[in-house]
């Protein structure tokens, strides 16, 4: 991670966390959405926001869903692991 990105992720929204712990779960949008019942749009906007403060695109929309990068990959277990 560049330095910039590793001081905004000190000034995260725990909140966009659950949120990539659902779209990893998910590998959607509209089904995060749906179970966070939050509407896609927020699951978005919270999806860039983290992207901006990681300087990752963290998933990858493909034909077989929403794909998580290397770093998303990474960052699962520690995530699920802080939320639990």
């Amino acid at each position: 991670m560049q330095g910039q990105a590793m001081r905004d992720i000190n000034l995260l929204d725990l909140n966009l966390l659950r949120v990539f712990e659902t779209v990893m779960q998910e590998r959607s949008v509209s089904l995060a959405a749906e179970r966070l019942h939050i509407t896609q749009s927020a699951v978005s906007n919270a999806l860039n926001r983290l992207r901006a403060a990681l300087d990752d695109p963290l998933f990858v929309r493909t034909r077989n869903g929403m794909e998580p990068t290397p770093l998303a990959i990474s960052f699962a277990v520690p995530v699920q692991d802080g939320l639990a």
